[in-house]
């Protein structure tokens, strides 16, 4: 994996810790799969991350959300 918890890019630094380490697996994901840059996985990561923690805060539930994503 190319981020972890303590090692993760500064645009995640924001982010509460839960909403942080969902950022890191989807931009980790992302990258694995090799469609995107490093940035644009960044980018696309805390996006997805945030919109899953407005789901997840107002009772929907955010499971199987990133799968939609996923090539």
């Amino acid at each position: 994996m190319m981020w972890s918890d303590t090692h993760f890019p500064a645009a995640m630094r924001s982010l509460n810790p839960s909403t942080r380490a969902k950022a890191i697996e989807i931009a980790n994901r992302l990258v694995a799969q090799g469609d995107m840059t490093k940035q644009q996985a960044i980018t696309v990561s805390i996006s997805e991350a945030r919109r899953m923690a407005r789901l997840s805060y107002s009772g929907t539930d955010a499971a199987g959300l990133y799968s939609s994503h996923s090539r």
